[in-house]
């Protein structure tokens, strides 16, 4: 006759590092061409500096590169965007800014590894459009702490930390969004689903797909895509996401 056999391992606790944002802020704004340019003004490679860390480290997780771009709309105009991963495009659109109005596009780019080139190119249907301000994070998504699709007993999220904190130009945060904890690869109801406080769980089962959290922005809303905003004087005008940077755990495979 079988039987279940119970693997718990020893108490976790788990430190989550995320890198200093990059951002440049150019002295003197760039004119926007009136047609797709073949270079993009935007370009970073992963490296794996870049990467968050987590100590001691995690079985599975996923990245998401957070661009932004960000310039002004002399006159009323429609900015047009394209993002590429490794030369190939992810996604395209376009987007209306006011007169006189700064525009702020954050770029989310779901599930990329070390060495992937991301990028971001501009134009606009007006000939006084410009973009002055870039800014480069990675961020984490997905966490599995160990394989075999775990129980967390118990799971206690003791620290959230909201990025990025951009500095540059005339930044303002207009939002907050919370982390998202998934039970079995589905949003729980309670604490949850999104929390922005830490919050302690008896158990947990991590699922396969999501693992126990993921990123509101970048995975949830916006994977490989844009959020955009405008503003009179903000720039960049953005939004930031809280994550788990300490918890604590042990997991038991049944």
């Amino acid at each position: 006759m079988g039987h279940l056999r119970d693997i718990q391992s020893g108490r976790k606790a788990v430190t989550v590092t995320i890198q200093a944002v990059q951002e440049t802020l150019l002295g003197t704004p760039e004119t926007l061409p009136t047609s797709e340019p073949g270079t993009p003004q935007i370009s970073y490679t992963v490296a794996s500096g870049d990467l968050p860390t987590f100590d001691p480290a995690m079985d599975s997780k996923k990245w998401i590169g957070y661009l932004v771009g960000a310039g002004k709309a002399v006159t009323a105009a429609t900015i047009s965007w394209r993002m590429k991963k490794n030369g190939s495009s992810v996604n395209t659109s376009t987007f209306s800014v006011a007169a006189n109005q700064y525009y702020t596009g954050q770029f989310y780019f779901l599930d990329v590894a070390v060495g992937d080139v991301l990028a971001i190119a501009l134009w606009s249907n007006r000939t006084d459009s410009n973009w002055d301000y870039k800014a480069y994070q990675i961020h984490p998504t997905r966490v599995l702490p160990k394989t075999g699709h775990p129980i967390l007993m118990p799971l206690n999220i003791t620290a959230l930390t909201a990025y990025p904190t951009l500095t540059l130009g005339n930044p303002n945060a207009s939002a907050t969004y919370e982390c998202r904890i998934d039970l079995d690869d589905l949003a729980i109801t309670y604490p949850g689903p999104l929390i922005t406080t830490p919050q302690n769980f008896e158990a947990l089962h991590a699922g396969p797909t999501y693992g126990f959290f993921r990123a509101y922005r970048g995975d949830i809303t916006c994977g490989n895509t844009i959020y955009t905003g405008t503003h009179a004087s903000y720039r960049p005008l953005y939004q930031k996401t809280y994550f788990p940077t300490s918890f604590v755990f042990r997991a038991t495979e049944i």
